[in-house]
């Protein structure tokens, strides 16, 4: 099967999450889970990416399992709605696509394989870090309307969550409304 992509190296994402990076001692590993938290959720770090040629942001959040599978390195997470809706917990975040903010808002890619109700570090903002976590190199799937110079957004294709180009018709316009912005043009192949 044929999908449509886009590279590492040929987006980035925009941070919408609260909060902003701060100083402090960074984790081992940013690919390993933890039932336990060891940051205050929301904790943020800044790292350069020499490949990328750019910063980009890390959070630490808490996935939740929904009915998607689990999620993996470059697995796309959003804030898990029924979480949000009825307890607050906004660092509660997962890849099922019927359970996400899909249109705008927050968005983080997984670093490594999350596990359910495990803490863990999440890619929000910047360009791709590939330096720090290798797992990220490569292809992200698209909609197939993503085109160069344009923001993008989520939206849901069964529980699978890709990026598309923002449609300016609906008002889902402007990079403050966007999760990421394109570089280039979607490939297929």
């Amino acid at each position: 099967m044929t999908a449509n992509r886009l590279d590492d190296g040929k987006f980035y994402l925009i941070d919408n999450w609260p909060g902003e990076p701060t100083n402090g001692p960074n984790p081992s590993s940013w690919t390993t889970y933890a039932a336990t938290a060891a940051f205050a959720v929301g904790t943020k770090r800044l790292v350069y990416d020499d490949t990328n040629h750019g910063w980009s942001t890390l959070i630490y959040l808490r996935f939740q399992k929904g009915s998607a599978a689990v999620a993996a390195v470059k697995s796309i997470c959003a804030p898990y709605i029924t979480d949000v809706a009825t307890a607050g917990a906004w660092y509660n975040v997962t890849n099922t696509g019927d359970s996400t903010t899909t249109n705008i808002g927050p968005i983080c890619i997984a670093l490594g394989t999350c596990t359910d109700a495990y803490y863990g570090w999440f890619w929000c903002g910047g360009v791709c870090p590939v330096d720090t976590i290798s797992g990220l190199d490569g292809v992200y799937t698209t909609s197939g309307s993503v085109a160069a110079c344009q923001g993008m957004q989520l939206v849901a294709a069964s529980s699978l969550l890709t990026f598309t180009l923002v449609d300016a018709n609906t008002g889902s316009n402007g990079l403050g409304l966007c999760s990421a912005f394109a570089l280039a043009a979607d490939t297929t192949g």
